[in-house]
């Protein structure tokens, strides 16, 4: 019983990797065709549009939620990183002049 409910999570996880894949594919598509719409017109910096903002907010934030999905599936977040600090021992009552 064990083996299918680890089976079928590992099912599950691969098919929220593949559609986080293709909804990247579609968000990378979208900003790639957006940005050229953006480029020719004579948008003064100030006076940028507020749709144009939304959509860009929209578009971050979608990439951003892609990110979390497929870290999250991915179990990237669950590699800790390595301590390759050197180990340092504190030796209380040492007098330096012993040395």
């Amino acid at each position: 019983m064990a083996k299918k409910i680890k089976d079928k999570k590992q099912e599950v996880n691969e098919k929220h990797i593949k559609l986080y894949d293709k909804t990247l594919n579609i968000l990378e598509f979208l900003l790639n065709e957006f940005s050229q719409d953006i480029k020719p017109a004579e948008i003064d910096f100030l006076e940028v549009p507020k749709n144009t903002i939304a959509t860009i907010d929209f578009i971050i934030s979608a990439i951003g939620k892609v990110q979390k999905g497929q870290r999250l599936a991915l179990g990237i977040d669950n590699d800790l990183p390595l301590n390759e600090e050197p180990e340092i021992n504190i030796v209380e009552g040492l007098c330096k002049d012993k040395i």
